[in-house]
């Protein structure tokens, strides 16, 4: 299910003042957007079945995205009659269950099948295969090297779409989560300073 929480992040300037930004659209292709992925959670004996991918809709207006499909290096296409309520999110996880029960969330989708590498990963949102065509809408390939947050890669964050305005494709698009585990299906505001990748 969604949130309506605020969509909003705010970016730090080097001075230290902060500064709103709407999540919009990366894509001239569609209103939905990857939002969050958390691809290397935190290793400990209750977070490694923690992987996840937030979409959100940043139309004034619910989508169905029934027969959307999430590829890439991992698959899962969504049932029948999943909507996405306006300005707000879902979430499709390894373990919906395990994600569920450590976030607090009351519907969480999947299981997706394969994993999010740690090293290096793409994910992909198509659209409907049974009325649409399966056209590629959005894609990332995240790395966890720099100029990609280097605390995504098994330091409690995610990555998180903070720009959306350069395109899901851009590194420069992508921030780590400010919460150790990330926020999926939740507001998270960016990020917490400018030495936070040092």
């Amino acid at each position: 299910e969604g949130s309506n929480s605020p969509a909003f992040y705010s970016t730090f300037t080097l001075t230290g003042e902060t500064t709103p930004r709407q999540l919009n659209p990366s894509s001239e292709r569609s209103p939905l957007i990857l939002s969050e992925i958390m691809y290397h959670p935190m290793e400990s004996s209750t977070t490694n079945n923690l992987e996840f991918i937030e979409i959100f809709n940043t139309d004034p207006a619910p989508r169905d995205i029934s027969g959307f499909r999430i590829s890439g290096d991992v698959d899962y296409t969504f049932p029948s009659d999943t909507m996405i309520p306006f300005r707000s999110y879902v979430v499709v996880a390894r373990d919906p269950a395990a994600v569920a029960a450590a976030y607090g969330l009351d519907n969480v989708y999947g299981p997706y099948s394969g994993t999010l590498p740690n090293d290096a990963g793409t994910v992909r949102l198509r659209n409907d295969f049974i009325h649409g065509n399966g056209a590629l809408l959005l894609e990332v390939d995240y790395e966890d090297q720099l100029p990609w947050p280097i605390s995504a890669d098994g330091g409690g964050h995610s990555l998180q779409l903070s720009k959306p305005d350069y395109g899901e494709g851009s590194v420069r698009a992508w921030e780590a989560s400010s919460l150790v585990g990330g926020s999926p299906g939740k507001f998270d505001p960016l990020p917490v300073g400018v030495l936070r990748d040092v």
